[in-house]
């Protein structure tokens, strides 16, 4: 018997669109593992070039000038990349579910296919109804068609439910990402909050004392770790250190917040805050260098 039989040719199909999703997810894998060691080398390089030492690199020599570019190209580049990794995915998850109901559904699926026009019945000395593809070495003059294509009924099921696969991936897309917002919504405000126990036990002591406290006259601890941060109060300083990234905010960034006195006759209590040079965790909490201010 020469050519295939319909089960035949729509298994093998399948079995080609399952290989290509495969495929596909594994170059979304690995092009998520560059993007992400892209992303930090981005944050390194542009930290490194907030401080001191790196301003006066941009300002005197052309190679830093020229790499300090390249990487805000890149990092104005990495959003994109992000969004066409959404769509590898969701491409990658389609094909498979395809390939899936093909294998499951080889008869129903080779309908669908004839109804694509990806494959036409012809007569190839073989059982009545059975068909080649159209780049089959055994494929022969085209004849009066001998089957019906799909139903309404076959195209309508297969098509929910590639369509229900999409919706479905894009909101497990969404609900990562709105879990993560609610995980950098609650680190800021934690530290939005143990800043402000430092910054009012100081001003309390300092009303009382006139002299700075450390943990122990505050009756803070010295340090302590959450989640998201490690907390540490020393003798006149106030340091919380991320412990995971928030957004485009890489572990270990610090926002600090230190204390002193001035005046010889009138003693006076002067807060300092830190706030990092990353512009992307200035955004986290924009109004850190006015916390506590307006409070007495």
């Amino acid at each position: 018997m020469k050519g295939f039989t319909p089960v035949r040719t729509a298994r093998v199909i399948a079995s080609c669109i399952a290989l290509l999703g495969m495929f596909c997810l594994l170059i979304e894998r690995i092009l998520v593992t560059v993007l992400q060691v892209a992303g930090e080398g981005v944050k390194m390089g542009i930290a490194r070039y907030s401080n001191f030492t790196g301003r006066m690199a941009l300002q005197n020599f052309p190679e830093d000038k020229k790499l300090y570019g390249l990487l805000k190209e890149v990092e104005n580049i990495l959003p994109t990349a992000d969004t066409a990794l959404t769509v590898l995915m969701v491409l990658a998850v389609v094909l498979l579910v395809v390939a899936v109901v093909g294998l499951a559904l080889p008869r129903q699926f080779g309908h669908v296919l004839v109804a694509l026009k990806l494959l036409r019945w012809t007569d190839c000395g073989c059982a009545e109804g059975e068909y080649v593809s159209e780049t089959g070495e055994s494929l022969k003059a085209l004849k009066n068609v001998k089957c019906h294509g799909p139903s309404a009924k076959v195209v309508a099921v297969v098509a929910v439910i590639i369509v229900a696969i999409l919706v479905v991936s894009l909101c497990v897309r969404a609900c990562s990402n709105a879990a993560e917002a609610s995980n950098v919504e609650a680190a800021v405000q934690e530290l939005d909050q143990q800043a402000l126990v430092y910054i009012n036990a100081q001003k309390d002591y300092f009303a009382k004392k006139k002299v700075v406290g450390g943990p122990k006259a505050l009756q803070l601890p010295d340090s302590v770790s959450t989640e998201y941060f490690t907390y540490k109060v020393t003798r006149s300083r106030f340091t919380a250190i991320s412990n995971v990234p928030l957004n485009s905010c890489p572990a270990g960034t610090k926002w600090t917040v230190s204390s002193s006195s001035k005046g010889f006759f009138t003693q006076e209590l002067v807060l300092y805050r830190n706030a990092p040079k990353d512009t992307n965790c200035v955004k986290l909490l924009p109004d850190f260098k006015n916390l506590g201010r307006n409070k007495p």
